[in-house]
């Protein structure tokens, strides 16, 4: 692990700039994420016989709408697709599911909808402005502010949500570059704690993820330990559901960093009735993820956890401890192929199990992963006993080079 002194130099942030722009055929200087998973854990639960999977597109600016059948996996496409703003880059839905969001690279904007019963979604009016480079998005558990990683202005813009339109909070946007300091950071994920009382920043050129305190108008402050020392090009964040710890995909260094959460919710604080929100190293960490790791997607009801490899065109598989966070690749089946240049991926839960007393056990899950140079969608089973991912068989094209991938 790096200290916080150790920053990339000149020409190695230069190279990380061409490795990037060579990812997104050259569209600017950006580090990938999960939709995140950029966003928060990558997962949804779902509750009925369907769900829809929303896609969004660089190469033509779109966001489509799927309908996904939860006993088999397959997709049938909703309606027409929407227009986004230039560049498409995450897609963030609030947490009652009535509104998405699309922060757009190219015209630093972030395109709000609505989504209709149906699950189709319908654009609101105007857009709202973001800082240079808008990348990964978060909102808090209770669906009160979108927070965005801007890139290329070192900063993090916060915006108060009402539907599917955002409004600026007093203060936003906040730096994060400590004071003191005029080295860029170049932030490229959020993730908010379980309690939404803290924010966690992935900082890819500084090789950090920040912290912050959330005040209940949306203000961010820096926590007493932050930053906290990473490995090299952060590029995702994740969280667990019980919210006891935080997975950073670090890209260049080809791991993941994993750290206890000291929040109200867990029992990883030195004080329990004041937690705040510092982040304590997981024993082993980091862990070995595979080739450039950017995004990082969680099963939202059994132990696995899987990490979405750019180069090595694969999603490697793991078991995390629930009590410890500690990650072990699963020996039966560690990898699976996808795609090229696997950008975003989401895990389903699916309906298809054993029925015990009216409630589902052991249901097939389903993953589907975007791969941006493809130009298509990896679909897989994921065995919610063993974890182990299975290619479904399906070939669907996408619109040209997807970034993201969501669902509901």
């Amino acid at each position: 692990m790096q200290s916080l002194s150790e920053g990339p130099t000149a020409p190695e942030r230069e190279k990380t700039i061409r490795m990037k722009c060579r990812f997104f055929a050259c569209l600017l200087s950006i580090s990938l994420c999960g939709l995140l998973s950029c966003s928060s854990t990558n997962s949804v639960v779902t509750t009925n016989g369907t769900g829809v999977l929303y896609i969004a597109a660089q190469g033509d600016s779109s966001l489509t709408a799927y309908t996904v059948t939860l006993s088999n996996g397959a997709l049938t496409q909703l309606g027409a697709a929407q227009s986004t703003g230039t560049s498409p880059f995450a897609i963030a839905l609030s947490p009652v599911r009535n509104a998405l969001f699309v922060d757009n690279i190219t015209s630093e904007t972030i395109s709000g909808y609505t989504i209709n019963s149906d699950g189709t979604v319908t654009a609101g009016t105007g857009t709202a402005k973001t800082g240079t480079m808008p990348m990964g998005m978060a909102i808090d558990p209770a669906g009160k502010f979108l927070f965005v990683a801007n890139q290329g202005s070192s900063n993090i813009s916060v915006f108060s949500i009402s539907s599917a339109a955002l409004t600026a909070v007093p203060g936003s946007p906040f730096s994060t570059i400590p004071a003191g300091s005029t080295v860029p950071t170049g932030p490229s994920a959020v993730a908010v704690s379980a309690t939404g009382n803290f924010l966690y920043v992935a900082n890819t050129f500084t090789n950090t993820v920040s912290g912050y305190s959330v005040s209940s108008t949306g203000g961010l402050t820096v926590l007493g330990g932050s930053p906290f020392a990473v490995g090299l090009a952060p590029s995702a964040l994740a969280t667990p559901p019980s919210g006891a710890f935080l997975y950073v995909a670090n890209t260049a260094t080809n791991n993941i960093s994993a750290f206890n959460i000291c929040d109200k919710i867990v029992l990883s604080c030195s004080d329990v009735n004041n937690p705040n929100g510092n982040l304590t190293p997981v024993t082993g960490s980091p862990f070995s993820g595979g080739g450039s790791p950017v995004a990082i997607a969680i099963d939202p009801a059994f132990g696995f956890l899987y990490v979405l490899d750019r180069t090595s065109n694969q999603i490697a598989s793991f078991a995390y401890g629930t009590g410890s966070g500690v990650l072990t690749a699963l020996s039966a089946t560690p990898t699976v192929s996808t795609g090229q240049a696997p950008a975003s991926f989401v895990v389903v839960s699916g309906t298809t199990g054993v029925n015990i007393g009216n409630t589902l056990t052991n249901p097939t899950d389903f993953v589907y992963v975007v791969n941006n140079e493809s130009s298509t969608l990896s679909v897989f089973t994921l065995n919610t006993i063993t974890g182990v991912l299975t290619p479904l068989g399906m070939a669907v094209n996408t619109s040209v080079n997807p970034t993201s991938v969501a669902a509901q």
